[in-house]
Protein backbone atom coordinates (compact mmCIF):
# COMPACT_ATOMS: atom_id res chain seq x y z
CA UNK A 1 0.00 0.00 0.00
CA UNK A 2 1.67 3.46 -1.17
CA UNK A 3 2.42 5.19 1.88
CA UNK A 4 1.12 5.19 5.53
CA UNK A 5 -2.03 6.50 6.56
CA UNK A 6 -2.24 10.13 6.52
CA UNK A 7 -4.48 11.54 10.15
CA UNK A 8 -7.98 12.67 8.76
CA UNK A 9 -7.74 16.49 7.74
CA UNK A 10 -7.95 19.16 10.25
CA UNK A 11 -9.56 22.67 10.20
CA UNK A 12 -7.00 25.51 8.72
CA UNK A 13 -6.70 28.91 10.29
CA UNK A 14 -8.62 30.18 7.46
CA UNK A 15 -11.56 27.64 7.58
CA UNK A 16 -12.59 24.37 8.58
CA UNK A 17 -11.78 21.37 5.66
CA UNK A 18 -10.28 24.00 3.87
CA UNK A 19 -8.06 22.76 0.85
CA UNK A 20 -4.06 23.62 1.35
CA UNK A 21 -2.67 24.06 -1.64
CA UNK A 22 1.16 23.47 -2.32
CA UNK A 23 2.79 25.94 -3.91
CA UNK A 24 6.06 26.35 -6.65
CA UNK A 25 6.59 25.39 -9.53
CA UNK A 26 4.72 22.26 -11.54
CA UNK A 27 5.79 18.72 -10.61
CA UNK A 28 5.27 15.28 -11.51
CA UNK A 29 7.09 13.78 -8.67
CA UNK A 30 4.36 11.56 -7.43
CA UNK A 31 4.02 8.36 -5.52
CA UNK A 32 5.43 5.00 -7.74
CA UNK A 33 2.17 3.75 -7.16
CA UNK A 34 0.80 6.69 -9.26
CA UNK A 35 2.81 5.49 -12.09
CA UNK A 36 1.63 1.97 -11.76
CA UNK A 37 -2.12 2.60 -11.58
CA UNK A 38 -1.31 4.25 -14.97
CA UNK A 39 0.69 1.71 -16.64
CA UNK A 40 -2.32 -1.18 -15.55
CA UNK A 41 -4.54 1.51 -16.66
CA UNK A 42 -3.21 1.90 -20.22
CA UNK A 43 -2.33 -1.87 -20.53
CA UNK A 44 -5.96 -2.65 -19.73
CA UNK A 45 -6.57 -0.51 -22.83
CA UNK A 46 -4.36 -2.02 -25.17
CA UNK A 47 -5.28 -5.34 -24.43
CA UNK A 48 -8.61 -5.35 -25.73
CA UNK A 49 -8.21 -2.62 -28.51
CA UNK A 50 -7.92 -4.97 -31.19
CA UNK A 51 -11.66 -6.48 -30.22
CA UNK A 52 -14.79 -6.31 -32.13
CA UNK A 53 -14.01 -3.29 -34.85
CA UNK A 54 -14.03 -0.04 -35.60
CA UNK A 55 -16.13 2.71 -34.17
CA UNK A 56 -18.77 4.44 -36.52
CA UNK A 57 -17.02 7.58 -35.66
CA UNK A 58 -13.29 6.07 -35.97
CA UNK A 59 -13.92 5.27 -39.43
CA UNK A 60 -15.54 8.59 -40.20
CA UNK A 61 -12.31 10.30 -38.91
CA UNK A 62 -9.80 7.93 -41.20
CA UNK A 63 -11.56 9.22 -44.08
CA UNK A 64 -11.51 12.86 -42.92
CA UNK A 65 -7.72 12.73 -42.21
CA UNK A 66 -7.34 11.90 -45.83
CA UNK A 67 -9.15 15.52 -46.79
CA UNK A 68 -7.63 17.72 -44.29
CA UNK A 69 -9.18 20.72 -43.74
CA UNK A 70 -9.16 23.71 -41.52
CA UNK A 71 -12.38 22.94 -39.57
CA UNK A 72 -15.20 20.00 -40.77
CA UNK A 73 -18.82 19.98 -40.32
CA UNK A 74 -19.31 18.32 -36.44
CA UNK A 75 -15.75 18.91 -35.34
CA UNK A 76 -12.61 20.86 -35.49
CA UNK A 77 -9.16 19.65 -37.18
CA UNK A 78 -7.57 18.02 -34.97
CA UNK A 79 -8.77 14.70 -34.09
CA UNK A 80 -8.97 14.13 -38.13
CA UNK A 81 -5.29 15.07 -38.27
CA UNK A 82 -4.12 12.99 -35.43
CA UNK A 83 -5.91 9.96 -37.15
CA UNK A 84 -4.17 10.67 -40.01
CA UNK A 85 -0.74 10.71 -38.32
CA UNK A 86 -1.61 7.50 -36.67
CA UNK A 87 -2.45 5.78 -39.86
CA UNK A 88 1.11 6.66 -41.25
CA UNK A 89 3.09 5.59 -38.06
CA UNK A 90 0.93 2.25 -37.36
CA UNK A 91 0.29 1.51 -40.61
CA UNK A 92 -3.93 2.04 -40.91
CA UNK A 93 -4.55 -0.44 -37.46
CA UNK A 94 -6.97 -1.02 -35.79
CA UNK A 95 -4.86 -1.43 -32.42
CA UNK A 96 -2.54 1.40 -33.49
CA UNK A 97 -5.53 3.98 -33.79
CA UNK A 98 -6.66 2.62 -30.12
CA UNK A 99 -3.06 2.89 -28.62
CA UNK A 100 -2.77 6.53 -29.83
CA UNK A 101 -6.40 6.87 -27.71
CA UNK A 102 -5.50 5.07 -24.61
CA UNK A 103 -2.48 6.79 -24.30
CA UNK A 104 -4.98 9.38 -22.71
CA UNK A 105 -5.73 7.45 -19.79
CA UNK A 106 -2.67 7.16 -18.35
CA UNK A 107 -1.81 11.46 -18.74
CA UNK A 108 -5.40 12.03 -17.03
CA UNK A 109 -4.21 9.59 -14.00
CA UNK A 110 -1.15 11.62 -13.72
CA UNK A 111 -2.61 14.77 -13.78
CA UNK A 112 -4.92 14.24 -11.66
CA UNK A 113 -2.70 12.93 -9.23
CA UNK A 114 -0.87 16.00 -9.91
CA UNK A 115 -3.96 18.38 -9.23
CA UNK A 116 -4.47 16.68 -6.03
CA UNK A 117 -0.90 16.79 -4.56
CA UNK A 118 -0.93 20.62 -5.13
CA UNK A 119 -3.95 20.79 -3.32
CA UNK A 120 -2.86 19.12 -0.61
CA UNK A 121 -3.26 15.26 -0.99
CA UNK A 122 -0.76 13.14 0.65
CA UNK A 123 1.04 10.68 -1.07
CA UNK A 124 -2.07 8.01 -0.61
CA UNK A 125 -4.41 10.58 -1.26
CA UNK A 126 -2.61 11.11 -4.82
CA UNK A 127 -2.42 7.10 -5.60
CA UNK A 128 -6.73 7.70 -4.46
CA UNK A 129 -7.67 10.58 -6.97
CA UNK A 130 -5.18 8.08 -9.48
CA UNK A 131 -7.29 5.09 -8.71
CA UNK A 132 -10.47 6.93 -8.77
CA UNK A 133 -9.92 8.05 -12.62
CA UNK A 134 -8.19 4.38 -13.73
CA UNK A 135 -11.45 2.55 -12.10
CA UNK A 136 -13.81 5.56 -13.56
CA UNK A 137 -16.15 3.38 -16.48
CA UNK A 138 -16.64 6.50 -18.19
CA UNK A 139 -13.31 6.82 -18.90
CA UNK A 140 -12.92 3.68 -19.72
CA UNK A 141 -14.89 3.98 -22.20
CA UNK A 142 -13.67 7.14 -23.34
CA UNK A 143 -10.33 5.89 -24.12
CA UNK A 144 -10.99 3.03 -25.81
CA UNK A 145 -12.25 4.53 -29.08
CA UNK A 146 -9.93 7.40 -31.39
CA UNK A 147 -12.83 9.75 -31.36
CA UNK A 148 -13.23 13.18 -30.21
CA UNK A 149 -14.08 12.80 -26.91
CA UNK A 150 -10.77 10.88 -25.59
CA UNK A 151 -8.41 14.20 -26.98
CA UNK A 152 -11.16 16.27 -25.86
CA UNK A 153 -10.96 14.67 -22.01
CA UNK A 154 -7.42 15.38 -21.83
CA UNK A 155 -7.01 18.62 -23.12
CA UNK A 156 -9.76 19.22 -20.39
CA UNK A 157 -7.66 17.86 -17.76
CA UNK A 158 -4.60 19.64 -19.15
CA UNK A 159 -6.40 23.00 -18.87
CA UNK A 160 -7.76 22.18 -15.46
CA UNK A 161 -4.33 21.03 -14.09
CA UNK A 162 -2.75 25.23 -15.44
CA UNK A 163 -5.51 26.56 -14.00
CA UNK A 164 -4.87 24.81 -10.26
CA UNK A 165 -1.42 26.22 -11.30
CA UNK A 166 -2.47 29.94 -11.60
CA UNK A 167 -4.42 30.14 -8.58
CA UNK A 168 -1.93 27.95 -5.92
CA UNK A 169 0.89 29.95 -7.18
CA UNK A 170 -0.99 33.27 -7.81
CA UNK A 171 1.75 33.98 -10.86
CA UNK A 172 -0.40 35.52 -13.45
CA UNK A 173 2.41 34.22 -16.03
CA UNK A 174 0.12 30.96 -16.05
CA UNK A 175 -2.45 32.78 -18.10
CA UNK A 176 -0.21 32.35 -21.19
CA UNK A 177 -0.03 28.67 -20.63
CA UNK A 178 -3.94 28.76 -20.01
CA UNK A 179 -4.27 30.58 -22.67
CA UNK A 180 -2.82 28.74 -25.62
CA UNK A 181 -4.43 25.28 -23.83
CA UNK A 182 -8.24 26.82 -24.26
CA UNK A 183 -6.77 27.37 -27.94
CA UNK A 184 -5.78 24.07 -28.68
CA UNK A 185 -8.66 22.53 -26.83
CA UNK A 186 -10.64 24.48 -28.90
CA UNK A 187 -9.36 22.92 -32.21
CA UNK A 188 -9.97 19.07 -30.64
CA UNK A 189 -13.68 19.51 -29.50
CA UNK A 190 -15.73 22.81 -29.62
CA UNK A 191 -17.16 21.34 -25.68
CA UNK A 192 -14.80 23.07 -23.88
CA UNK A 193 -16.15 26.22 -24.54
CA UNK A 194 -18.22 25.21 -22.12
CA UNK A 195 -15.35 25.16 -19.23
CA UNK A 196 -13.93 28.21 -20.54
CA UNK A 197 -17.54 30.23 -20.00
CA UNK A 198 -17.43 28.77 -16.36
CA UNK A 199 -13.79 29.74 -15.38
CA UNK A 200 -15.22 32.86 -16.79
CA UNK A 201 -17.50 32.98 -14.21
CA UNK A 202 -16.08 31.58 -11.45
CA UNK A 203 -13.51 34.40 -11.52
CA UNK A 204 -16.02 37.10 -12.09
CA UNK A 205 -17.84 35.97 -8.97
CA UNK A 206 -14.56 35.36 -6.93
CA UNK A 207 -13.18 38.81 -7.79
CA UNK A 208 -15.59 41.24 -5.67
CA UNK A 209 -14.08 39.28 -2.63
CA UNK A 210 -10.91 37.83 -3.48
CA UNK A 211 -7.75 40.31 -4.12
CA UNK A 212 -5.67 37.94 -5.11
CA UNK A 213 -8.39 36.97 -8.05
CA UNK A 214 -8.76 40.40 -9.09
CA UNK A 215 -4.56 40.69 -9.36
CA UNK A 216 -5.03 38.09 -11.46
CA UNK A 217 -7.52 39.42 -13.92
CA UNK A 218 -5.18 43.10 -13.67
CA UNK A 219 -2.28 41.13 -15.60
CA UNK A 220 -1.64 41.42 -19.13
CA UNK A 221 -0.97 37.85 -19.54
CA UNK A 222 -4.13 37.73 -19.18
CA UNK A 223 -4.75 39.39 -22.40
CA UNK A 224 -1.49 37.47 -23.67
CA UNK A 225 -3.26 34.09 -23.44
CA UNK A 226 -6.89 35.09 -24.38
CA UNK A 227 -5.10 36.71 -28.23
CA UNK A 228 -3.49 33.24 -28.29
CA UNK A 229 -6.25 31.27 -27.89
CA UNK A 230 -8.45 33.31 -30.62
CA UNK A 231 -5.16 33.19 -32.94
CA UNK A 232 -5.63 29.29 -32.19
CA UNK A 233 -8.97 28.64 -33.15
CA UNK A 234 -9.40 31.66 -35.86
CA UNK A 235 -8.82 28.76 -38.96
CA UNK A 236 -11.69 26.71 -37.66
CA UNK A 237 -13.91 29.65 -37.28
CA UNK A 238 -13.44 30.96 -40.61
CA UNK A 239 -14.19 27.51 -42.25
CA UNK A 240 -17.42 27.43 -40.46
CA UNK A 241 -18.20 30.93 -41.46
CA UNK A 242 -17.39 30.43 -45.12
CA UNK A 243 -19.29 26.70 -44.70
CA UNK A 244 -22.42 28.33 -43.69
CA UNK A 245 -22.15 27.67 -40.29
CA UNK A 246 -22.77 23.90 -40.46
CA UNK A 247 -22.19 23.14 -36.98
CA UNK A 248 -25.66 24.77 -35.90
CA UNK A 249 -27.55 22.15 -38.04
CA UNK A 250 -25.21 19.72 -36.01
CA UNK A 251 -26.43 21.41 -32.90
CA UNK A 252 -30.31 21.60 -33.84
CA UNK A 253 -30.21 17.93 -34.52
CA UNK A 254 -28.50 17.06 -30.99
CA UNK A 255 -31.06 19.50 -29.68
CA UNK A 256 -33.77 16.44 -30.58
CA UNK A 257 -32.78 14.59 -27.81
CA UNK A 258 -32.50 17.10 -25.36
CA UNK A 259 -35.63 16.21 -23.17
CA UNK A 260 -34.14 12.33 -22.96
CA UNK A 261 -30.67 13.52 -22.08
CA UNK A 262 -32.16 15.38 -18.87
CA UNK A 263 -33.70 12.45 -18.14
CA UNK A 264 -30.66 10.89 -17.83
CA UNK A 265 -27.85 13.27 -16.72
CA UNK A 266 -27.88 13.06 -13.41
CA UNK A 267 -28.33 9.69 -12.93
CA UNK A 268 -25.61 8.73 -15.62
CA UNK A 269 -22.80 11.01 -13.89
CA UNK A 270 -22.99 8.20 -10.93
CA UNK A 271 -23.41 5.56 -12.97
CA UNK A 272 -20.66 6.41 -15.61
CA UNK A 273 -18.11 7.54 -13.20
CA UNK A 274 -18.84 3.70 -11.34
CA UNK A 275 -20.08 4.36 -7.55
CA UNK A 276 -17.24 4.04 -5.43
CA UNK A 277 -15.72 7.39 -7.70
CA UNK A 278 -18.94 8.79 -7.73
CA UNK A 279 -18.53 9.48 -3.84
CA UNK A 280 -15.37 11.19 -4.12
CA UNK A 281 -15.76 13.29 -6.80
CA UNK A 282 -19.33 14.52 -4.75
CA UNK A 283 -16.95 15.24 -2.10
CA UNK A 284 -14.12 16.97 -4.35
CA UNK A 285 -17.41 19.51 -5.50
CA UNK A 286 -18.34 20.28 -1.96
CA UNK A 287 -14.85 21.07 -1.51
CA UNK A 288 -14.22 23.02 -3.89
CA UNK A 289 -17.02 25.76 -4.01
CA UNK A 290 -16.76 26.08 -0.16
CA UNK A 291 -13.83 28.42 0.44
CA UNK A 292 -11.08 26.70 -1.42
CA UNK A 293 -8.01 28.92 -2.73
CA UNK A 294 -9.51 27.45 -5.96
CA UNK A 295 -13.14 28.67 -5.75
CA UNK A 296 -13.05 30.04 -9.30
CA UNK A 297 -12.34 26.32 -11.25
CA UNK A 298 -14.90 24.93 -8.60
CA UNK A 299 -17.56 27.53 -9.43
CA UNK A 300 -16.19 26.82 -13.38
CA UNK A 301 -17.42 22.66 -12.80
CA UNK A 302 -20.50 23.87 -11.32
CA UNK A 303 -21.72 25.80 -13.72
CA UNK A 304 -20.28 22.92 -16.62
CA UNK A 305 -22.52 20.38 -14.85
CA UNK A 306 -25.38 22.69 -14.74
CA UNK A 307 -25.48 24.22 -18.39
CA UNK A 308 -25.11 20.87 -19.91
CA UNK A 309 -28.59 19.72 -17.96
CA UNK A 310 -29.94 23.02 -19.01
CA UNK A 311 -29.17 22.79 -22.47
CA UNK A 312 -29.90 19.37 -22.68
CA UNK A 313 -26.34 18.00 -23.36
CA UNK A 314 -25.17 14.05 -23.63
CA UNK A 315 -24.72 12.97 -20.65
CA UNK A 316 -20.90 12.43 -20.95
CA UNK A 317 -20.69 15.86 -22.07
CA UNK A 318 -19.12 17.15 -18.67
CA UNK A 319 -16.75 14.07 -18.21
CA UNK A 320 -14.00 16.72 -17.98
CA UNK A 321 -14.44 17.77 -14.58
CA UNK A 322 -13.78 14.94 -12.73
CA UNK A 323 -10.37 15.04 -12.38
CA UNK A 324 -10.20 18.13 -10.84
CA UNK A 325 -12.79 16.86 -8.63
CA UNK A 326 -11.22 13.30 -7.99
CA UNK A 327 -7.90 15.53 -6.94
CA UNK A 328 -10.27 17.69 -4.71
CA UNK A 329 -11.59 15.17 -3.04
CA UNK A 330 -8.92 13.26 -2.34
CA UNK A 331 -7.17 15.77 -0.08
CA UNK A 332 -7.17 14.40 3.32
CA UNK A 333 -8.13 10.88 2.38
CA UNK A 334 -6.28 8.03 2.71
CA UNK A 335 -6.24 4.95 0.14
CA UNK A 336 -6.90 2.33 2.58
CA UNK A 337 -6.93 -1.32 1.85
CA UNK A 338 -10.67 -1.37 2.45
CA UNK A 339 -10.98 1.69 0.10
CA UNK A 340 -8.50 0.54 -2.83
CA UNK A 341 -10.42 -2.98 -2.85
CA UNK A 342 -13.92 -1.47 -3.02
CA UNK A 343 -12.61 0.68 -5.56
CA UNK A 344 -10.98 -1.83 -8.01
CA UNK A 345 -14.16 -3.89 -7.35
CA UNK A 346 -16.03 -1.30 -9.12
CA UNK A 347 -13.40 -0.89 -11.50
CA UNK A 348 -13.52 -4.66 -12.58
CA UNK A 349 -17.65 -4.23 -13.13
CA UNK A 350 -17.16 -1.15 -15.21
CA UNK A 351 -14.61 -2.53 -17.16
CA UNK A 352 -17.10 -5.09 -18.29
CA UNK A 353 -19.29 -2.52 -19.37
CA UNK A 354 -16.90 0.08 -20.68
CA UNK A 355 -14.66 -1.50 -22.88
CA UNK A 356 -14.98 -4.97 -25.28
CA UNK A 357 -13.77 -7.86 -22.42
CA UNK A 358 -16.70 -10.02 -23.26
CA UNK A 359 -17.37 -11.64 -26.64
CA UNK A 360 -19.41 -10.27 -28.85
CA UNK A 361 -22.07 -12.79 -28.82
CA UNK A 362 -22.53 -11.49 -25.12
CA UNK A 363 -24.47 -8.03 -26.46
CA UNK A 364 -27.16 -10.41 -27.84
CA UNK A 365 -28.54 -11.64 -24.48
CA UNK A 366 -26.44 -9.26 -21.60
CA UNK A 367 -28.01 -5.88 -21.20
CA UNK A 368 -24.76 -4.50 -21.81
CA UNK A 369 -26.20 -2.43 -24.15
CA UNK A 370 -28.69 -0.32 -22.23
CA UNK A 371 -25.47 0.97 -20.00
CA UNK A 372 -23.09 1.43 -22.63
CA UNK A 373 -24.67 1.38 -26.74
CA UNK A 374 -21.10 1.96 -28.09
CA UNK A 375 -20.23 -1.56 -27.90
CA UNK A 376 -22.42 -2.99 -30.49
CA UNK A 377 -21.85 -0.28 -32.45
CA UNK A 378 -18.02 -1.61 -33.02
CA UNK A 379 -19.27 -5.08 -34.50
CA UNK A 380 -20.23 -6.48 -37.92
CA UNK A 381 -18.31 -3.68 -40.54
CA UNK A 382 -15.95 -5.81 -42.36
CA UNK A 383 -19.25 -8.49 -42.78
CA UNK A 384 -21.36 -5.42 -43.92
CA UNK A 385 -18.78 -4.13 -46.73
CA UNK A 386 -18.33 -7.88 -47.73
CA UNK A 387 -22.46 -7.35 -48.29
CA UNK A 388 -22.10 -4.55 -50.17
CA UNK A 389 -18.86 -6.05 -52.37
CA UNK A 390 -21.06 -8.59 -53.53
CA UNK A 391 -24.12 -6.25 -54.46
CA UNK A 392 -21.22 -5.13 -56.29
CA UNK A 393 -20.14 -7.60 -58.12
CA UNK A 394 -23.70 -8.25 -59.79
CA UNK A 395 -23.69 -4.00 -60.64
CA UNK A 396 -20.14 -3.53 -62.68
CA UNK A 397 -19.75 0.82 -62.89
CA UNK A 398 -21.80 1.72 -60.24
CA UNK A 399 -20.59 3.90 -57.59
CA UNK A 400 -21.31 3.07 -53.90
CA UNK A 401 -23.54 5.02 -52.13
CA UNK A 402 -23.98 4.94 -48.14
CA UNK A 403 -26.41 6.46 -45.79
CA UNK A 404 -24.07 7.09 -42.96
CA UNK A 405 -20.30 8.35 -42.26
CA UNK A 406 -19.64 5.40 -40.49
CA UNK A 407 -20.74 2.71 -43.64
CA UNK A 408 -19.18 5.67 -45.92
CA UNK A 409 -15.76 5.12 -43.38
CA UNK A 410 -16.51 0.92 -43.45
CA UNK A 411 -16.41 0.97 -46.99
CA UNK A 412 -13.55 3.03 -47.53
CA UNK A 413 -11.30 1.17 -45.28
CA UNK A 414 -12.30 -2.26 -46.15
CA UNK A 415 -13.30 -1.96 -49.55
CA UNK A 416 -10.45 -1.66 -51.49
CA UNK A 417 -9.31 -5.37 -50.59
CA UNK A 418 -12.69 -6.53 -51.86
CA UNK A 419 -12.78 -4.41 -54.99
CA UNK A 420 -14.85 -2.01 -54.16
CA UNK A 421 -14.73 1.83 -55.24
CA UNK A 422 -14.58 4.74 -52.88
CA UNK A 423 -17.93 5.87 -51.13
CA UNK A 424 -19.96 8.59 -51.67
CA UNK A 425 -21.89 10.07 -48.27
CA UNK A 426 -24.48 13.16 -48.01
CA UNK A 427 -23.66 12.74 -44.19
CA UNK A 428 -21.67 15.73 -42.69
CA UNK A 429 -18.87 16.09 -43.88
CA UNK A 430 -18.82 13.34 -46.48
CA UNK A 431 -21.39 15.49 -48.39
CA UNK A 432 -18.83 18.26 -48.62
CA UNK A 433 -16.29 16.27 -50.18
CA UNK A 434 -18.78 15.72 -53.32
CA UNK A 435 -20.83 13.44 -55.21
CA UNK A 436 -20.11 10.08 -57.41
CA UNK A 437 -18.57 11.09 -61.25
CA UNK A 438 -20.99 12.53 -63.50
CA UNK A 439 -20.53 9.41 -65.88
CA UNK A 440 -21.50 7.25 -62.77
CA UNK A 441 -25.54 6.98 -63.41
CA UNK A 442 -26.30 4.06 -60.94
CA UNK A 443 -25.00 3.46 -57.60
CA UNK A 444 -25.36 0.58 -55.42
CA UNK A 445 -26.74 1.90 -51.60
CA UNK A 446 -26.65 1.03 -48.22
CA UNK A 447 -28.86 2.80 -45.83
CA UNK A 448 -29.96 5.29 -48.34
CA UNK A 449 -34.00 6.22 -47.64
CA UNK A 450 -35.17 4.13 -50.72
CA UNK A 451 -37.72 6.79 -50.87
CA UNK A 452 -34.99 9.48 -51.93
CA UNK A 453 -33.65 6.76 -54.10
CA UNK A 454 -37.13 7.07 -56.23
CA UNK A 455 -37.01 10.09 -56.18
CA UNK A 456 -33.65 10.91 -57.97
CA UNK A 457 -33.22 7.45 -59.68
CA UNK A 458 -35.98 5.38 -62.34
CA UNK A 459 -34.92 2.05 -61.24
CA UNK A 460 -34.61 0.92 -57.45
CA UNK A 461 -34.63 -2.90 -56.26
CA UNK A 462 -33.49 -4.19 -52.80
CA UNK A 463 -30.40 -6.06 -53.20
CA UNK A 464 -30.03 -7.55 -49.61
CA UNK A 465 -30.71 -7.12 -45.98
CA UNK A 466 -27.39 -7.18 -43.90
CA UNK A 467 -26.92 -9.15 -40.30
CA UNK A 468 -24.59 -9.59 -38.39
CA UNK A 469 -25.10 -13.17 -37.23
CA UNK A 470 -24.57 -12.53 -33.83
CA UNK A 471 -27.94 -11.41 -32.72
CA UNK A 472 -26.65 -8.27 -32.08
CA UNK A 473 -28.61 -4.93 -32.07
CA UNK A 474 -26.98 -1.92 -33.59
CA UNK A 475 -27.62 0.54 -35.72
CA UNK A 476 -26.44 -1.24 -38.60
CA UNK A 477 -28.64 -4.46 -38.22
CA UNK A 478 -30.81 -4.96 -40.70
CA UNK A 479 -29.91 -2.32 -42.67
CA UNK A 480 -31.04 -2.54 -46.59
CA UNK A 481 -28.63 -2.41 -49.79
CA UNK A 482 -29.79 -1.23 -53.09
CA UNK A 483 -29.17 -0.53 -56.62
CA UNK A 484 -30.24 2.51 -58.06
CA UNK A 485 -29.93 2.86 -61.86
CA UNK A 486 -30.97 5.85 -64.22
CA UNK A 487 -30.03 8.64 -62.79
CA UNK A 488 -32.72 11.21 -63.73
CA UNK A 489 -30.42 14.27 -63.59
CA UNK A 490 -27.31 15.51 -63.07
CA UNK A 491 -25.43 14.46 -59.57
CA UNK A 492 -24.90 18.56 -59.91
CA UNK A 493 -28.25 18.96 -59.08
CA UNK A 494 -29.46 15.86 -57.40
CA UNK A 495 -26.74 16.45 -54.90
CA UNK A 496 -28.20 18.46 -52.30
CA UNK A 497 -30.95 16.00 -51.75
CA UNK A 498 -28.57 13.92 -50.10
CA UNK A 499 -27.22 16.33 -47.46
CA UNK A 500 -28.30 15.43 -43.76
CA UNK A 501 -26.25 16.84 -40.83
CA UNK A 502 -26.45 15.02 -36.65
Amino acid sequence: MPGPAHAPERSSPTGPGRVRPRAGAPRLSLPWAVWLIAAVGYAVEVAVAGRYGYDRDELYFMVAGQHLSAGYVDQPPLTPLLARLCALVTGDTLVGLRALAALGLPVVVLLTASMARALGASRSGQCLAALAVACCGEYLGTFHRMTTTPVDLVFWAVLLWLVVRLLVTADPIWWVSVGAMAGVALEAKWNIAFLLFGLASGFAVTARSSPAVRALLRSPYLLIGGAAAVVLIAPDIAWQAAHGLPNLGVYQHLQQSAGRNRLAYWPAQVLYTSIAPAALWARGLRRVLRDSPIRPAGIAVAVVLVTQFVLGGKPYYPEGVYPLLFAAGSAGLPLTGTRAARYCAAGSLATLVSIPVLPAVTLAYAPLQDINPELGEQVGWAGEVRLVARVHASAPGAAVLAGNYGEAGAIDRYGPSLGLPSSYCGHNSFWWWGPPPARDTSVVAIGVSPALLRTEFRSVRLAAVWDNGLGVINQEQGVAVYVASGLRDSWITAWPAFRHYD
